[in-house]
């Protein structure tokens, strides 16, 4: 899903409710104005909400000019469990 000016909250929200149910990749891309596009990293409170629809799911970052995969829980370190057993 492509979406200008919007949050990955928001995405994430129209491609659920378009009846998505399961994601792969995610990528975040800042664009300016000049139509130059920068590929970011989600911060982490859009770390957490990507993970609780997916332990699984691929992050792209950039690092050092090069494109990175991360599983998006080894983005977190010490991530909540909601099902964890006290």
């Amino acid at each position: 899903i492509r979406s200008d000016l919007e949050s990955e909250a928001i995405v994430l929200g129209k491609a659920i409710s378009e009846g998505e149910k399961e994601f792969d990749t995610c990528v975040v891309v800042l664009h300016y104005g000049d139509k130059r596009i920068e590929v970011v990293s989600p911060c982490g409170m859009r770390r957490e909400m990507l993970s609780d629809y997916g332990k699984d799911i691929k992050v792209i970052v950039q690092h050092e000019g090069k494109l990175l995969k991360f599983k998006v829980v080894d983005l977190l370190p010490l991530k909540y469990d909601r099902d964890a057993q006290v």
